[in-house]
């Protein structure tokens, strides 16, 4: 059971009345509870969060470990920050979305990579940036190619 929301809320993340977007969206997801300027972390609640938010045990051991930490099955759940892991990522999603010699207007590439963004860990005009400068597609005069 989630407790009330104060009416005139107060605490780390609140000032004059007002709390932060990121305080107010932990405390609207049940992660911090409380009330009257005594806010805690709900223990339980974290744990499950981050239970539900990672693999499976039971995952392939075959699969890279970066791309386990990034995809949720189809989907992209965060970009990584490191060259080296994003290419990794981003070699897969190329892989996985195109044909290599098969030639794509930009409209194709875009619907085929907006199917990868639906949990918003990226969005498809940043993974089609990426797959560029990564030389992982081509692109000449709007048509775009794997090789």
């Amino acid at each position: 059971m989630r407790p009330a929301r104060p009416t005139s809320p107060s605490g780390p993340g609140c000032r004059r009345g007002r709390c932060s977007p990121g305080f107010r969206r932990l405390t609207e997801a049940g992660l911090v509870i409380g009330a009257d300027g005594a806010f805690a972390a709900d223990q339980a609640s974290l744990r499950e969060a981050a239970r539900d938010s990672r693999p499976a045990d039971d995952a392939d051991p075959g699969v890279d470990p970066v791309l386990r930490t990034f995809l949720r099955g189809d989907v992209l759940v965060g970009l990584p920050a490191q060259r080296g892991r994003r290419r990794v990522v981003l070699a897969h999603i190329a892989e996985q979305s195109f044909a290599p010699g098969t030639r794509y207007p930009e409209r194709a590439v875009d619907d085929a990579l907006k199917k990868w963004c639906a949990a918003g860990g990226s969005d498809h005009a940043t993974l089609r940036r990426y797959l560029i400068d990564e030389q992982l597609l081509t692109r000449e005069h709007g048509i775009y190619q794997r090789h």
